[in-house]
């Protein structure tokens, strides 16, 4: 009978420890329990846009003790993406996945595996009571979750004087993503600036330019994301440049100087009484 108990006590162990492991606890990009054989909705990105999924490192193991996984591992990813394995025993487990870049909106699936072991692909001893647990990731593809505005549209400055327009920019997906904004229409402009937005987050920003020649122009303001051409906005402006004094003080609020260094303290009145100008 004792022998029976003890048995009897091992199997409910044994089975307590694999229950324990059978679920682990997604952290990004959505809080999650998440069991074996699992389909998890990780939210929409935009085509060519980087998905980070993040778990849990640590979990109750054998005897109830503290344990560690292994690694997430990407095991399978549609045609044209990437996927990238988390790092060994972190102790959060960060796994990546890369659209394709000019992926078609729809929704797309993605297999993990976390396990014990050291890799993905190996099978090892479940020394810590853990196992391993598999499950699938839906993902959707959308290029609306870029959304940029121009807040004035028309802007008139003086000769080499910077014209700034207000910038939004919105990232409504779940993956944060680096945007490049730039400028047609305009002689001899370049200039590029980046900005940073975070998954769910909108940003006002500010992109200028200067010309040195008395002109109207119609320039194309440019919001695009380093991960995708597919995920870009063009914004056509008016841009009128005329040389006068109440423009050139009305621009110098803006920052350029007009004058020698030597007249510093009568640019900073100008600059001042550019704001009630303008």
């Amino acid at each position: 009978m004792e022998s029976a108990v003890s048995k009897l006590a091992f199997a409910l162990m044994l089975f307590s420890a694999l229950a324990m492991a059978a679920s682990i606890e997604m952290i990004e990009p959505v809080v999650a329990t998440v069991s074996d054989g699992d389909v998890v909705n990780l939210g929409t990105i935009g085509p060519g846009q980087t998905l980070a999924v993040t778990v849990n490192g640590k979990a109750v193991g054998k005897d109830e003790l503290e344990a560690n996984w292994g690694i997430l591992g990407v095991m399978e990813t549609p045609d044209g993406w990437s996927g990238f394995d988390s790092k060994v025993y972190a102790q959060n487990m960060r796994a990546t996945v890369k659209a394709e870049p000019a992926a078609a909106d729809g929704n797309y699936m993605v297999k993990f595996k976390l396990t014990e072991c050291e890799s993905a692909n190996e099978e090892c001893e479940a020394k810590q009571g853990l196992g391993s647990v598999t499950f699938f990731g839906r993902i959707t593809v959308s290029r609306e979750v870029l959304s940029t505005s121009v807040q004035t549209s028309s802007i008139t400055t003086g000769v080499g004087q910077p014209a700034r327009y207000p910038l939004t920019i919105e990232n409504k997906g779940s993956a944060s993503d680096v945007f490049e904004i730039s400028a047609k229409g305009v002689p001899a402009w370049g200039i590029k600036k980046t900005v940073h937005v975070a998954a769910g987050q909108t940003i006002g920003t500010f992109y200028e330019i200067a010309v040195n020649e008395e002109k109207e122009y119609s320039p194309t303001i440019i919001v695009k994301s380093l991960s995708s051409d597919e995920l870009k906005h063009n914004h056509d402006v008016k841009l009128n440049v005329k040389s006068d004094v109440v423009g050139d003080i009305k621009a110098s609020k803006n920052g350029i100087l007009l004058f020698p260094i030597t007249l510093e303290p009568l640019y900073t009145m100008v600059g001042l009484l550019g704001y009630f100008i303008g």
